[in-house]
């Protein structure tokens, strides 16, 4: 398997069960794109209650990261999240990078270094 340079780490807080169901065609197009993104290592989800989801996303390096990140499903799938109708009501987002020296020293992934901002309030 290929070894990730870059991590994505996010979630959003739903509104509602309701909302859950809207997005999941969104969801699994975005996911699809992903996978097939050149770079693209591995990704998980997770939940935190109630209506919480993430996603810690795993990529070759910053570059294929940020390249997903603006790819246009990614894309519409977050102006839907922040669109003001209240299909979400907060979540963050923070990428990782490992530095490439380190990287091909430990052959581990570490956060070394990160920054981040948040999706919306």
């Amino acid at each position: 398997m290929e070894r990730a340079g870059a991590v994505f780490v996010g979630a959003t807080r739903y509104a509602s069960p309701l909302a859950w169901a809207r997005l999941a065609p969104r969801w699994r197009a975005m996911v699809g794109q992903m996978r097939r993104m050149p770079g693209y290592v591995h990704h998980q989800v997770y939940f935190d209650p109630p209506f919480t989801l993430g996603t810690i996303g795993y990529f070759a390096t910053r570059e294929d990261l940020l390249r997903f990140a603006r790819s246009g499903v990614h894309r519409e799938l977050m102006q839907w999240v922040t669109d003001g109708t209240e299909n979400a009501t907060g979540g963050y987002i923070r990428v990782y990078e490992l530095p490439d020296a380190v990287a091909e020293a430990t052959g581990d992934l570490v956060s070394r270094t990160g920054t981040g901002a948040d999706a919306h309030a």
